[in-house]
């Protein structure tokens, strides 16, 4: 077949020819994602796990199952619900303390929650400076169960004069 055929296939739907990375933006992105509820379904606390990859989605879902107690989970997959369930457990965090999807206390990374791929990025308030850490290292002086949020409070810049506050970010190691 000519290249002239398969556009013209292409344009009724017969064939699909697709270059790097041109297959998927012709395809809905995030199409998998957890939204979080009260219990009586009236006010969307969060959306979380906006992924095109399933396996993320279910990791997430797993992972909010957990660390949600007593909100009302919805699994989406497009607009197609896959799962829905109210997590066991009572409600720790008021609805005050999600603003804009994001969790502003209680619920928070713990240290033995990071993966060997896992690796944070400490950034400074002050300065913006930035430096790697391994978790390893932060698991052996603070222990697992150590939340990120404490583990920042115990942090300090080591480049300014200030000593600013610290950030943490967790990134992924790249693959080889």
């Amino acid at each position: 077949m000519f290249l002239r055929d398969l556009e013209q296939q292409s344009d009724h739907g017969l064939a699909a020819i697709a270059v790097d990375g041109e297959a998927t933006a012709k395809t809905a992105e995030h199409n998998f994602w957890v939204e979080v509820w009260d219990r009586e379904e009236q006010v969307l606390s969060e959306t979380i796990s906006r992924s095109p990859d399933s396996t993320v989605s279910q990791a997430a879902w797993q992972a909010a199952i957990r660390r949600r107690p007593g909100m009302l989970l919805i699994h989406y997959n497009s607009r197609h619900v896959m799962e829905k369930i109210l997590t066991p457990g009572e409600v720790k965090i008021p609805l005050q303390a999600i603003i804009d999807g994001s969790v502003h206390a209680a619920l928070d990374v713990a240290l033995g929650d990071l993966r060997e791929w896992h690796v944070l990025r400490a950034w400074c308030r002050s300065c913006s400076h930035h430096a790697t850490v391994k978790p390893a290292g932060l698991i052996e002086r603070y222990g697992k169960g150590a939340l990120l949020s404490s583990v920042e409070r115990a942090l300090f810049c080591t480049s300014c004069d200030r000593g600013g506050p610290v950030r943490l970010e967790i990134h992924k190691l790249p693959r080889n």
